[in-house]
């Protein structure tokens, strides 16, 4: 059955909920925000009174609205394979935030329940969305074939700023591993992804006591080509730093960001310089969340795989999960000891 238009359940109210509400209502035409869910009452029935939707206190009830045709899963780490397998189940598409799993395990429990569902499984990567680094590849021809790359994501985060279920090593998955990791490797990747990655290195600490976890991490990607990417990601820098280096035969590319943490929570302004001209500057509009709702909701119209489809997120998962080894094991871990298939 076509949809003229998706309608769409945010499932989980914290800090990322209303900048996907947003992006929703960015495109009238093609989306709808149609149901909120949290297990927080009070916290339920503001949202629904504000955007004057429903509002559900479990995903069973949720999951069960047949007005309901695709979700948001905006939930605690660990929660996410759970909830996307049984929201496949139920025969409605996900959108889920990242980090998408906390093992290799879960990401292809996460893809095999959505093909057994013929649903949609979408990755919430939203910095892949922003405008500038789509930009950025259209300027490779410039810097040659890029021989080396450094992603920094530095922020800030304690107990008093960040939700209280980043302090559990079992909810994030590793802290800082997946929740800053998630998007820098993916950037990493999406730029080099006319290679293989094949091996990875890392090194982490735990400097604030707030959390459980690593929350200082150096991660070195190799890739078959004998390229090195390096992703330095950190929760104690109260001046953060969002850039990117990358560095190729002829030139370089350098871009930074700021504003993240203000506002729309996850969108920001970018400054991206090519051999050391400002090409773009400024926000992107649509924000980078726009443009990722845009993508999840042409998938399910076009019956199309997006862009960030949960099967093209597990090489992600993967170097994740090895970084964290790398750093227990004090040692270089080859992609190839991790699951490879999709069955």
């Amino acid at each position: 059955m076509s949809l003229s238009k998706v309608k769409i359940a945010i499932i989980g109210l914290g800090r990322i909920a209303r900048t996907h509400i947003d992006a929703i209502n960015h495109w009238p035409d093609l989306c709808e925000l149609v149901a909120v869910v949290d297990i927080n009452k009070d916290l339920a029935k503001s949202y629904s009174q504000e955007f004057n939707v429903p509002y559900y206190t479990s995903v069973e009830d949720c999951l069960k609205d047949p007005n309901v045709d695709a979700v948001v899963i905006c939930l605690p780490h660990n929660l996410h394979e759970p909830i996307s397998v049984q929201t496949s189940n139920a025969g409605k598409h996900i959108l889920v935030e990242k980090v998408m799993a906390t093992s290799v395990a879960e990401g292809l429990s996460m893809v095999n329940a959505a093909k057994r569902n013929n649903k949609k499984l979408m990755v919430a990567q939203s910095r892949r969305y922003f405008q500038a680094f789509h930009e950025a590849r259209k300027h490779f021809d410039k810097i040659g074939k890029i021989t080396n790359s450094l992603y920094n994501f530095t922020c800030y985060f304690d107990k008093d700023i960040a939700p209280p279920w980043w302090q559990s090593k079992e909810a994030t998955g590793g802290l800082a591993y997946p929740m800053l990791g998630s998007h820098a490797i993916d950037i990493t990747l999406s730029m080099l992804d006319d290679r293989e990655p094949v091996s990875v290195f890392a090194q982490g600490a735990s400097n604030n006591p707030d959390f459980e976890g690593h929350d200082d991490i150096t991660i070195i990607i190799g890739f078959n080509d004998g390229t090195q990417a390096t992703c330095f990601l950190g929760t104690n820098n109260k001046y953060p730093k969002h850039e990117g280096h990358l560095i190729g035969k002829n030139g370089s590319i350098y871009w930074t960001q700021t504003g993240d943490h203000v506002g729309l929570i996850g969108t920001a302004d970018t400054d991206l310089f090519v051999n050391g001209e400002l090409i773009m500057s400024g926000e992107s509009n649509p924000h980078n969340f726009a443009i990722q709702m845009k993508e999840f909701v042409d998938s399910i119209m076009e019956d199309r795989e997006p862009l960030t489809s949960g099967e093209k997120i597990i090489t992600q998962l993967k170097i994740i999960e090895a970084a964290q080894k790398s750093a227990e094991e004090k040692r270089v871990i080859m992609l190839e000891e991790s699951i490879t298939t999709v069955n």
